[in-house]
């Protein structure tokens, strides 16, 4: 049985979906149970669409775990306009699931699973609290100097984790990241990841960036903020097709956003959905933001600037799968 976990709130109800599907239709023949750990507010309507998903699918259920304001107020302080509580969700999952789960993986909502998970399912997590992948910035050195380790450790994303929930029971991992937070609360920036990757920084497993390739693998070398030498060979065997493909920082499904290289496999797989005629979200971005946005392609053709149109290389290209 494979437990996987997502956090949603009420407004990323579809996007949710979207991941959902793209699991279930990449993993038809296995057993796998679907937490959703989320409000109060998420709608009875909205379940009832998650619910639809899975629904042509055998083998696979979900469960709402329903978060209350108060432990999320009393476990954490942080929170703005880009980070809502939701995103620390994650940071309770030993406490939240069903004690007798030894093991999940979560994903964020930004993800579209391409392949069987099988074999990720299946890494052994002995004396490891979680398997993850680097982060596609981990070579911003000051990360490291604001969380106080050395960059040796690396920095991982949050966004794909396979996590060893008897380890985080047994070492009072939950308590560990409330105690963080309460002490060094001022230097986090990346709210849930900075904590993560702080607390677990020598009990963590490296996983291939083929469990989590995002966006800025694509990168061209002058925008590229990790060391490229070190996953050069990994990203030229993985970027035709990777199993789990992260929209980090993109948002497809938002009109006047950066276009992604692989944003069609967003779509394709919402395509499946009971969202496939859904128009895109309106851009909630600043008139001064949309207008610099519209000029930047131009003045740097006419070399007034330097500022490149798309910060992704042309050269890598997604090997289309066939329609399942």
């Amino acid at each position: 049985m494979m437990n996987i976990v997502l956090c949603a709130s009420d407004n990323y109800t579809m996007p949710c979906g979207v991941t959902i599907c793209s699991i279930c239709e990449n993993n038809r023949d296995k057993n796998i149970n679907f937490y959703i750990i989320t409000d109060k507010y998420f709608s009875e309507n909205h379940k009832m669409q998650l619910r639809g998903v899975i629904s042509k699918y055998p083998l696979k259920s979900i469960e709402f775990i329903i978060v209350s304001d108060e432990k999320i107020d009393q476990f954490i302080k942080y929170e703005n306009h880009w980070w809502t509580r939701h995103v620390f969700y994650r940071l309770l999952a030993a406490d939240l699931l069903p004690s007798f789960i030894n093991k999940t993986l979560y994903l964020d909502c930004d993800i579209i699973v391409r392949h069987s998970l099988d074999k990720l399912w299946e890494t052994d997590l002995t004396n490891k609290a979680i398997g993850c992948v680097p982060d596609g910035m981990e070579g911003i050195i000051e990360y490291y100097n604001r969380l106080e380790y050395t960059s040796e450790k690396g920095y991982f994303n949050s966004g794909v984790l396979l996590i060893n929930l008897a380890y985080w029971r047994n070492n009072n991992i939950s308590n560990k990241f409330a105690k963080f937070i309460y002490e060094h609360g001022e230097k986090i920036k990346y709210p849930d990841q900075d904590v993560l990757n702080a607390v677990l920084k020598d009990c963590k497993l490296i996983l291939p960036l083929t469990y989590n390739f995002q966006s800025t693998f694509l990168y061209k070398n002058n925008f590229r903020s990790f060391d490229y030498t070190k996953y050069k060979n990994q990203i030229n065997a993985t970027y035709e097709d990777p199993i789990i493909l992260h929209l980090s920082g993109v948002r497809p499904w938002i009109s006047g956003r950066m276009a992604h290289p692989y944003q069609q496999e967003f779509f394709r797989y919402r395509a499946l959905t009971i969202w496939k005629d859904e128009p895109l979200w309106p851009c909630n971005y600043t008139l001064k933001k949309k207008c610099i946005d519209k000029l930047r392609p131009i003045l740097s053709k006419i070399g007034i600037c330097n500022v490149i149109e798309s910060p992704y290389d042309s050269k890598y290209q997604l090997k289309q799968q066939s329609q399942k």
